[in-house]
């Protein structure tokens, strides 16, 4: 399982080439994956990665659902239909689909927010206030983290 922590910021070249931060490599090497599944965020203006493990896992979440049911369609057409499988070559650069590109508005600066079994691929001025606001809101509302026993396993981390 992969875990993506940490805010790294980095270019997008006229091409669409982009270089995952060594941090994020590792932890797809280490957990053997070889194919990153890229995607629009249907919450926020910014393409999301995640490991082939960790989508197929979503989709086998989806595929639940009750076959033909509009909640399903919804699911497949806006999330397994819109994702792009990709590779990163021996220097961690991969090409992102202009599509994507556009409609995430990516410019020049961007940054990689790691998010536990996610990346997230922002405008980094974007990044910069969406991380910001999200402190703001855990410090106002003093929103706090359930206790876990001791050798406990989160849900959605087996």
């Amino acid at each position: 399982m992969t875990q993506f922590v940490g805010t790294h910021f980095g270019k997008l070249d006229r091409k669409g080439r982009i270089s995952v931060p060594a941090a994020f490599r590792s932890e797809l090497e280490a957990a053997g994956v070889n194919q990153i599944a890229f995607r629009i965020s249907h919450q926020y203006p910014c393409i999301e990665a995640r490991s082939r493990a960790e989508f197929e896992r979503m989709v086998a979440a989806i595929r639940t659902l009750d076959t033909y049911s509009e909640e399903r369609e919804a699911w497949e057409a806006g999330f397994i239909s819109v994702t792009e499988m990709l590779r990163y070559d021996g220097e961690g650069r991969l090409v992102l689909p202009e599509a994507m590109i556009i409609a995430a508005g990516l410019p020049e600066a961007i940054a990689f927010l790691g998010k536990s079994d996610r990346f997230e691929i922002w405008e980094a001025e974007a990044a910069r206030a969406h991380v910001a606001e999200a402190l703001a809101q855990v410090r106002e509302k003093r929103l706090r983290l359930p206790a876990l026993p001791l050798n406990t396993t989160p849900r959605g981390m087996a």
